[in-house]
């Protein structure tokens, strides 16, 4: 009982935001329907993939055969999926929308949850805590990555962690490393481009540490090697398919360069609009202009200059046609450094608004405290107005075949056109991940074009977890089936394991007998990709004991 009335004030305030979470999440699910546009279809297939697998028996998803035309693309070894599991969970036991909308409420439930964790671990006191959380969770931006970008969209839930194990590390206590190892273990299994934004910001940190403080003391560095180390034995089952079937094998990723960009006035413009997009709230833009009048002491000025820095990347104020031909360029979208904008000035808002709140009088005190949370949500609604005025009145999606390569338009369905979906064509990423060679092609493969002895023939096709299954009758000869070939692809013909070739396709070439024939496609991945599982688990395990030891210590 002394614990939890030690912890009331923590407890009420979860609870708060748990309630902002869910009305804000209510807003959108009351219209039983979805939005869909941009990255959507993408991560929605992955989804599907999941599920279809965990059906069938399957925890483990490689390649595409559901989805994605079922060519057998690596969309899941390259790409980290580990997030999408409760998506594809909750489909077992709710409609397609709702379990999207679920899996929607628990990501932003985990970020609100996890913002208001680490920024009491920070400073130690509950009331910046729920500002802050309140502030990063609704921030624009990050609601417009909710509406498709889901990649994004998860990982930047944990860069309050990865920042809060930064400056343990750097500025207080070193013991607490793991918070790093941890946060940058959470990001790598979302999205490997955020990897390189938070690495960036990392060597800003650094440089900014190594000028203000002459140096970073011995037991540090040693803290940040312990951090790095940890994170590597956690993360190894998503580097290691890039070492065994990526790195060398003529695998594409996704197209390089600088896609987007936005003006200084756009970003100012969308910023006091109310649809979503790309830009930031009035109140955290008002902070970002006028916070200096307020900020006091070193540390508040760097992640102020931070606020700043990242605010100027993400805009045409910064040299970016210059640079276009360098490694910062693989951040395609400049919009994308909006979210540590919103991570910087989120922080330092909501500890000088916490110092002026502690002034006014216990009455008032108490009231804000229960408007804030409400005024999230009117925050999430307003960006989100019209989406939602749209997703009111769904549309019925056409039936189409797979075969016709449709790109899937940006509509609104409801759950009786959720199937429909998977027959057409993704919007953006399709075609990542395929082998270099499979490109020219990729529109015959797509549309399950085989060839037996370079003529076209009809096949018979079965989808399971992770493999593919036709059936043939044949006079015999080369067959090129429509089904992408990695390192690690295996082939088995009537029973038997046999070799096979590399099509000019990138496809699965192998030679047939005369007679019916069964061949089975799958991909089973190399022997030190278990061991990685495993080692990843372990190191799980040891580290989840070792913080809980310190914590008894």
């Amino acid at each position: 009982m002394k614990k939890i009335s030690k912890h009331r004030t923590d407890l009420l305030y979860l609870a708060g935001l748990a309630l902002a979470v869910l009305l804000a999440v209510l807003y959108q699910q009351r219209t039983h329907a979805l939005w869909l546009w941009s990255d959507w279809s993408f991560h929605a297939s992955r989804a599907e993939e999941i599920y279809q697998n965990l059906k069938a028996g399957s925890p483990l998803t490689y390649i595409a055969t559901h989805t994605f035309h079922s060519t057998g693309v690596a969309s899941f070894l390259f790409y980290p999926y580990l997030f999408l599991y409760p998506w594809a969970g909750l489909r077992f036991v709710l409609s397609p929308v709702n379990a999207f909308y679920g899996w929607y409420f628990l990501v932003n439930l985990a970020t609100a949850w996890l913002s208001y964790c680490c920024m009491k671990s920070f400073s130690k006191k509950a009331l910046p805590s729920l500002l802050f959380a309140l502030l990063y969770t609704f921030t624009p931006y990050r609601i417009y990555l909710g509406t498709a970008v889901f990649g994004e969209f998860l990982a930047v839930a944990f860069l309050p962690l990865v920042f809060l194990g930064i400056y343990e590390i750097l500025w207080r206590d070193r013991r607490k490393w793991y918070l790093l190892a941890i946060g940058g273990a959470l990001v790598t299994y979302a999205h490997l481009l955020t990897v390189m934004l938070v690495l960036e910001f990392f060597a800003i940190i650094i440089i900014i540490k190594l000028i203000s403080d002459r140096g970073i003391e011995k037991d540090r560095l040693l803290a940040l090697l312990k951090s790095l180390l940890a994170c590597i034995c956690l993360v190894l089952p998503v580097i290691v398919p890039f070492l065994t079937d990526f790195v060398g094998h003529g695998v594409t990723s996704a197209k390089f360069g600088l896609s987007y960009t936005m003006s200084l006035s756009q970003l100012l413009l969308q910023s006091f609009g109310f649809s979503r997009g790309w830009k930031l709230s009035p109140y955290l833009l008002f902070f970002l202009l006028a916070g200096w009048l307020w900020i006091k002491g070193r540390f508040d000025w760097t992640v102020y200059g931070l606020g700043w820095l990242s605010f100027i990347l993400a805009s045409t104020i910064f040299p970016w046609h210059f640079l276009s031909k360098t490694f910062l360029a693989e951040v395609q979208i400049t919009a994308r450094y909006l979210s540590y904008t919103g991570l910087f000035v989120s922080l330092l808002e909501a500890k000088y608004l916490a110092n002026g709140i502690t002034r006014l009088t216990p009455r008032k005190r108490k009231a804000l405290t229960v408007l804030l949370p409400l005024f999230g949500v009117l925050t999430s609604c307003s960006s989100m107005y019209l989406q939602v005025q749209v997703m009111k009145h769904p549309q019925r999606l056409a039936s189409v075949r797979r075969s016709s390569l449709t790109k899937l338009p940006q509509t609104t369905i409801s759950n009786q056109d959720y199937s429909k979906i998977f027959n057409y064509q993704v919007v953006y990423g399709e075609y990542d991940y395929y082998p270099a060679a499979a490109k020219k092609y990729r529109k015959q493969i797509a549309r399950q074009v085989a060839l037996l002895n370079k003529k076209k023939v009809k096949l018979q096709t079965k989808a399971g977890s992770n493999q593919l299954t036709y059936t043939i009758k044949s006079k015999g000869g080369k067959l090129d089936l429509p089904v992408l070939s990695y390192q690690h692809t295996r082939i088995s013909l009537n029973g038997q394991t046999v070799s096979y070739q590399v099509s000019q396709r990138g496809t699965v070439q192998i030679k047939l007998p005369k007679g019916n024939s069964r061949i089975v496609v799958s991909y089973q991945p190399a022997k030190c990709y278990y061991y990685a599982l495993a080692f990843c688990l372990l190191s799980w395990l040891t580290l989840a004991f070792y913080i809980y030891k310190k914590h008894l210590s």
